[in-house]
């Protein structure tokens, strides 16, 4: 069975409702929400109400990278991002990335090379872009790749590291 996991703080920006939502249209694949907040009761609460048996609350764990490794695809369905670091981690182990289309995200993921991005509170959209991995390997393993390398290459400490000393070298420089 397909592992989907979403790590986050459980807080209205997160959306977890909607990754609820998407998991009720997808009942053959699993879903696990790695993390911890104010909204974990409530979160609770509507998983047993609507009788929501694929998705599975893990609480806050230390040993996130476990999990992930364990897993097929990532899924982030947030109002807003910063730096996505929850995203930066998953690409890092080689997970293709199912985000929704917001600041931090769309920063973050290629959409169609590492992972896609569906348009915010549509479902149908989210969906159909999870349909399509869990049906394909070999597009998992494509983005994944794609998403492995974007982070090494993009967002690695090594990287942001260079950026910045370029962006003190020209502040420098200026005055």
């Amino acid at each position: 069975k397909i592992r989907v996991i979403s790590v986050c703080r459980f807080v209205s920006q997160k959306n977890i409702k909607d990754t609820l939502k998407i998991a009720e249209r997808i009942k053959n694949v699993d879903f696990y929400i790695i993390g911890d907040g104010p909204l974990w009761k409530e979160i609770k609460n509507i998983i047993s109400k609507r009788k929501i048996k694929n998705v599975h609350l893990s609480g806050e764990k230390q040993d996130v990278f476990r999990y992930l490794y364990s897993s097929d695809i990532f899924l982030s369905t947030s109002l807003y991002e910063g730096l996505p670091i929850s995203i930066l981690e998953a690409m890092s182990v080689g997970l293709p990335i199912l985000a929704s289309n917001v600041v931090g995200n769309r920063d973050t993921i290629e959409n169609g090379k590492s992972g896609f991005l569906y348009e915010l509170e549509n479902i149908e959209m989210a969906v159909r872009y999870l349909k399509k991995l869990s049906k394909s390997k070999i597009l998992r393993e494509k983005l994944g790749n794609s998403a492995f390398n974007r982070q090494r290459s993009i967002f690695s400490k090594k990287s942001m590291v260079k950026k910045y000393m370029q962006i003190y070298k020209d502040q420098i420089n200026r005055n």
